[in-house]
């Protein structure tokens, strides 16, 4: 008994970066940018002020310079958050994120908690403003993590200055379903939609279009929506598929698309989340081909290096240096994809 309940601290904190648990708990949305660092309120002591809470993902440690006085690591802001001791904080993050079949067969194990939902009046406002909702239409109860909309929005505009400068054709912007949105909580901003692995769509992200933008939030996103459960753009590659190159951005995926290369799925970030790695392994199957085309960022090379070791695990993996080239992929020229793909 004593074995099933033992749990690896240093396994944890190599395995579960800092941004996955954030997301778990739906706080980078409303986290900023500054410098290396992210800011924002901090969500242990309820704090207001929108710098007391510090975040570094790429060392995964945490602090609060307000009433906490505290910081550290995964383990610690488990702890803190949901007030328990470091062993218990430790197993709840292997329930999240490592799960294995024994888990089920303990009996003292913390039962984790469910995934934090918008309150449903929020809900109801956000559908009203997108014209989606009825007069008569009732609350919406809990559901699973980032179930399938029940609107659409409507009237995009697929021409506009954000794709004339990055070098989107017009087919690729419609083939994406991309386009301005001028009102609701998109307003003034590109519009991708994010579909699940079976093509159910289940978000809107909403992209800046220009720098002042971009110091509210450059990537805006429903803030129950959990990046690290959706591969984008996988419903669109057929079963029986045994290659994929795999990417951080949308707007890689777009550009890769555009470039003659539609088997390209991201991440949404510089993380690989377990739930992508299942994604991708139950899509490919044991023969298949990763390639790896992360940004040539400290970031990129510390993700490339984690999917490496686990994706190279279930499947064949090849990671490419872009760094010789330029900063993020879609800002290679198709000549240098060509001879580096």
């Amino acid at each position: 008994m004593a074995k099933k309940n033992w749990v690896s601290y240093q396994e944890i904190k190599d395995k579960v970066s800092m941004a996955m648990v954030l997301e778990h708990y739906g706080l980078l949305p409303a986290l900023k940018e500054s410098g290396k660092n992210l800011v924002g309120c901090c969500p242990i002591h309820k704090g207001s002020n929108p710098r007391q809470f510090s975040v570094n993902l790429e060392r995964n440690i945490f602090n609060c310079f307000g009433n906490c006085h505290a910081g550290g690591n995964v383990i610690d802001l488990v702890a803190m958050m949901e007030k328990v001791e470091l062993r218990q904080a430790a197993l709840l993050l292997r329930n999240w994120f490592l799960p294995s079949p024994s888990d089920t067969a303990q009996q003292d194990q913390p039962v984790p908690p469910k995934p934090k939902e918008k309150p449903a009046k929020l809900v109801r406002e956000e559908k009203k403003e997108a014209g989606t909702v009825s007069p008569t239409e009732g609350e919406p109860g809990p559901g699973p993590i980032n179930p399938p909309l029940t609107f659409e929005l409507k009237n995009l505009q697929p021409e506009h200055s954000f794709f004339t400068e990055r070098g989107l054709a017009p087919a690729t912007v419609a083939y994406f379903g991309l386009g301005f949105c001028s009102r609701g909580m998109m307003a003034g901003r590109i519009v991708i939609p994010i579909h699940n692995q079976t093509g159910e769509l289940v978000a809107y992200c909403g992209r800046a279009v220009d720098a002042k933008q971009a110091e509210e939030a450059k990537y805006k996103m429903p803030g129950n929506f959990l990046k690290s459960a959706v591969v984008y753009n996988l419903h669109r590659q057929a079963p029986g598929t045994n290659l994929l190159i795999l990417v951080e951005s949308f707007l890689s995926v777009f550009w890769l698309h555009q470039a003659g290369y539609p088997h390209v799925v991201a991440l949404m970030g510089s993380f690989l989340s377990p739930e992508h790695e299942k994604l991708l392994a139950d899509l490919l199957g044991p023969s298949g081909r990763v390639i790896l085309l992360f940004d040539g960022d400290e970031s990129g090379q510390k993700c490339t290096a984690d999917s490496l070791e686990r994706l190279g695990r279930k499947l064949f993996v090849k990671a490419v240096d872009i760094s010789p080239y330029g900063k993020k992929p879609h800002q290679l020229d198709p000549d240098i994809l060509k001879q580096i793909l």
